[in-house]
């Protein structure tokens, strides 16, 4: 049977669809501004993919609780604790995305580990060679930051983020620009070679939407990994394993 997967996060929903034989469909949308009748769930996924339909069941891990109300409570669903992965060590508030998104690294290049998300927020994350959580930190995100200074300061024009901008901008929105993405940068390359002085030939991954951005500023450090959809793809081995364990 195919499979459903949601991860609701801060700021969009992210959708994953699983078939036999094909290729995962990913997607992500805004999250719903009322809760959605099954019919209406069924509308918004039938035009990603014809064949969704209620008899799909959702696996969801979801770091905003309230919104889990805005789904059809008669649509089958799979809500993942923290207690569901299987990552020793954790502090009873760690993210659960975060707890996935480590796990599914870990699955895919083995232990130890470090799993940087470039999300809302930047967590960095890491496993050791038991597969146990070791540590990391939180960091404001790309655009956490660019409207905490739009917020914060007198009027600063909008600015497009890339990873070609110059890092001694000559007009405002360039400096601004390059102050948040080369300043990002340099916070996590201090976290990865720190790292990396213990694991020196061990793989860094980088996900979240701003993943990709961040590890081409990092390119010239070795074994970096990008894998926009590794929350996802946990959120499907868990289920699955969940789904097809014994009694």
């Amino acid at each position: 049977m195919s499979r459903l997967i949601l991860a609701i996060g801060n700021s969009r929903w992210h959708w994953g669809y699983f078939a036999a034989g094909t290729e995962p469909l990913f997607w992500e949308a805004i999250a719903p501004s009322q809760p959605l009748s099954c019919a209406e769930l069924t509308a918004l996924l039938q035009a990603q993919h014809p064949e969704i339909s209620v008899k799909n069941p959702i696996a969801i891990a979801s770091v905003v609780p309230s919104q889990l109300a805005l789904l059809p409570k008669d649509w089958p669903q799979l809500h993942l604790q923290l207690a569901d992965v299987p990552l020793p060590n954790c502090y009873p508030t760690l993210g659960l995305d975060r707890a996935i998104a480590l796990y599914e690294a870990g699955c895919q290049a083995g232990w130890p580990v470090l799993m940087i998300d470039c999300g809302t927020a930047i967590t960095v994350t890491a496993g050791d060679a038991n597969g146990w959580f070791a540590g990391g930190a939180i960091l404001p995100g790309v655009r956490l930051q660019l409207r905490s200074l739009a917020q914060g300061t007198a009027a600063l024009p909008s600015v497009e983020i890339s990873a070609e901008g110059d890092r001694w901008a000559m007009n405002t929105p360039d400096a601004i620009a390059s102050g948040v993405i080369h300043g990002l940068a340099g916070a996590l390359r201090g976290f990865i070679e720190d790292w990396r002085s213990q694991h020196p030939q061990r793989p860094i991954y980088f996900t979240g939407g701003d993943g990709e951005l961040l590890a081409n500023l990092l390119a010239d450090l070795p074994n970096l990994q990008a894998a926009p959809h590794l929350l996802l793809c946990g959120v499907d081995r868990l289920a699955q394993a969940m789904t097809t364990a014994p009694d």
